[in-house]
Parts: structure tokens; sequence; C-alpha cells
């Protein structure tokens, strides 16, 4: 055989060689390519792990209106059939804790078990973080400084675990989603060791870790600014009431990204036109696939008041009070929510 024959082949062979130790290492590292570039949607059981939160403490009634159960709702809504909960939260768990009580090898174990049931586990959901951060609150900046570090650490290691125990073959089989922790307090993330500055600097460490594992964030701590005293029960405990739990589990659902259906939107009344009344009453019907979360109204690009849903009638229900407006043409501007986050806008020029 020519030399060169002989050197052509021994370097194809290396080159699949290489690429098939990439694979190896990538499948090792747990984020094959491709492995987060969508989501893979639910599968035979939803595996939450987390904390007091988790567990759904200080909900009224935790099994049904705390936010795991919430979001294991949607997911049961969405894929039209039911859906195993297996729920680990432990309170007071905080990421070593939760690495060496027991939380995670009881995930390495529901994980082992479905595989051996031939079911698929998806998604995963993953709150932490907060008694992290309330275990250094009254410590030194250093000692913030270190348990910071740890805290990344830990949390890398949680999800690298669960990567490992849902990969096969180099190929993640269902979803994670991480979450970032609340301010129950308001407070300015700007000011430079404040503890609002402290809970962003630990968000800060479970996005970039999440991220670069192709892991979903929902980003509670966005969903609560400006809320705290709504979606809490502060000042007397920094954990979600009801209000807040519901609000937890749709940016559970949107992080999913299971659903991006708008919903569908029809003005009913008043139609485009002379309004017939100083006081028209506007009618609006939204449907979603999984739900309506909120319709708003809003004239000349200004907020009417809030509009009420009739069950009966199956219309949400608001008016506008035109006897101050001016004469001439005004934009009603309808829009439409759901609980990912879609939105859909309807509008009707009318004239007073």
């Amino acid at each position: 055989m020519p030399e060169r024959s002989r050197q052509r082949r021994r370097a194809v062979r290396l080159y699949s060689t290489l690429v098939l130790l990439v694979g190896l290492l990538s499948g090792l590292a747990g984020t094959p390519p491709g492995a987060g570039a969508a989501p893979r949607g639910s599968g035979d059981l939803y595996l939450a792990l987390g904390d007091s939160l988790g567990v759904g403490l200080l909900a009224s009634a935790p099994d049904t209106r705390g936010y795991v159960a919430r979001f294991h709702s949607l997911l049961e809504q969405s894929a039209g059939h039911p859906i195993i909960l297996r729920n680990l939260s432990v309170s007071g768990e905080t990421t070593r804790t939760l690495i060496d009580g027991g939380q995670l090898a009881a995930a390495q174990a529901t994980l082992a078990e479905a595989q051996r049931s031939g079911w698929r586990v998806s998604p995963i959901t993953i709150d932490i973080g907060g008694n992290d951060l309330r275990a250094l609150q009254a410590r030194d900046n250093a000692a913030r400084e270190a348990g910071l570090v740890d805290f990344r650490a830990a949390l890398a290691q949680i999800f690298d675990t669960l990567i490992a125990a849902t990969t096969v073959n180099g190929i993640r089989q269902g979803d994670m989603i991480a979450m970032t922790v609340y301010n129950p307090s308001p407070g300015d993330p700007k000011i430079v060791r404040s503890d609002a500055w402290w809970i962003a600097r630990f968000n800060t460490a479970i996005t970039e870790e999440a991220t670069k594992r192709n892991i979903a964030v929902a980003d509670a701590y966005g969903r609560f600014v400006g809320r705290e005293k709504a979606l809490t029960w502060m000042p007397l405990d920094f954990h979600a009431n009801n209000a807040g739990h519901q609000v937890i589990a749709n940016e559970f659902w949107r992080a999913a990204g299971y659903d991006t259906t708008p919903p569908t939107l029809e003005i009913v009344a008043p139609a485009a036109g002379a309004v017939p009344r100083a006081v028209p009453t506007i009618k609006v019907r939204a449907a979603d696939t999984i739900g309506v979360t909120q319709v708003t109204f809003r004239l000349d690009e200004q907020p009417l008041p809030a509009p009420v849903y009739s069950r009966e009638l199956n219309l949400w229900i608001g008016y506008w009070d035109a006897r101050m407006a001016s004469a001439g043409p005004h934009r009603l501007v309808v829009t439409a929510s759901d609980a990912a986050g879609n939105t859909a806008s309807s509008e009707v020029v009318l004239t007073r």
C-alpha cells in the first residue's frame, strides 16, 4: 500500500477517535451538543427538590396550593393525562444539607427506579438558596464571600449529579428548572454589601451555574420585586402566601417552555365607532389551552379599571367612563395573558 494512502487512513482513524472522545466527554459533563437546545416536555414523573417553599409551607393547603402542587396541575392539564409527582423537598434545606442529608440521594434513587420502570422523569424543579443566605445574614463580609463560594460549588455538584442521573447514552432525558431566590423585603441590589446585594450575587451564581448546563431558570426574584407584601407573609414571615406560590408556579411554567401558544381574544362589545352611551360596558371573550390569568384594558395607553370575569357569561367585563373624554377617536387595547406569560392583544377605535 502506498505510504500516502496509509497516512490518510491513519489520519481518518485519528479524527474519528477524537470525535468519539469529544462525544464521550460531553456526555460525562452532562452537556452533550444540543442537549438543552429545546424543552423535552413533561414525562411520566415530575420530581421536585427544594426547601420549605417546595414543601408548600404557609400555603393554606400545601398539598394543593403550594407551588409544587400548582405546577404539577399545570403539567397534567397541558399533557392531558396524569403525571406522577415525587416531592422530596425538606424544610430548612441548604445546598450542603441537600447533598449530605439525603435529599440528593433520594432523588438519585427515584431517578434510578423510574428508569427501571421505563418512566421518563421530566421536569425536575429545584428551589434552593434561601436558607444558605439566611445562615450568612449575620456574618461578616469574609464569611459571606466564603459562603457564596461554597454555595456555588455545592449547587454545581447538585446540578451535575442530577444531570448524570438523567443522561442515557450521552443524551439528557428530561428538563431541569432552577429557581432564583426572591427577596421578601424591598431593597436596592446596587447598594454594595446590603442584603439585597448579596441576594443578587447568589442569584447570579444560580443563573450562571444553571445556564452553563442548559438548565432553565425560573426568575422568582424578578416576579416578587415590588410585590413583596402582596406575595409573602411579611413582615410576619418571609414565606410566600397563596398568591406567591401561584406566582412561583406560573414562573416555573413559563421557564419550562412547554406552552408557547397565546390566548385567543375577541372584543365582544363595544363595536368600533361611536360609543352607545357615556359609560360603555366593555365585554371580552378570552380563552387559552391552560387558562387565562389576566385581562387588561387600556384606553389611549392609559389603564382602565381592572375587569372582572363572569363565569356564567364566560366574559371579562369592564367599563370606560367617557363622560370627561375629549370628542373624537380613542383607541381601546385589550390584552390577555396566560400562565406561561404568552399574550394576545386586540384593539378597537371608539368615538366619543
